[in-house]
């Protein structure tokens, strides 16, 4: 769980979508890679080529997921798979 709920530059989003695209490129995925600031407003986006012009929402979303819960995207994994009902759209839709 991280507790830091201090602002994100431009700069380090950036660098964070171009980790993850680098680490996705290894992994030979195409992702949708989405950085909210500490207000869950998009920060930085990048949507690989090929990747699902359906996932653009959903990336938006579980990040948006993560800052209100204070989790890192990783750690909602579990719940999401052990309740079936809880999904990024109905945490994050109203």
């Amino acid at each position: 769980m991280t507790s830091n709920t201090s602002d994100i530059s431009l700069q380090l989003a950036r660098a964070v979508v171009d980790a993850c695209t680098r680490r996705a490129e290894e992994l030979d995925l195409l992702m949708n890679i989405a950085v909210v600031d500490a207000g869950a407003n998009l920060k930085a986006f990048n949507r690989m080529d090929g990747a699902w012009l359906g996932s653009i929402d959903i990336s938006i979303k579980k990040a948006r997921t993560a800052r209100y819960f204070d989790m890192e995207t990783g750690d909602l994994t579990p719940f999401s798979l052990a309740n079936r009902c809880i999904t990024w759209n109905s945490l994050t839709t109203g």
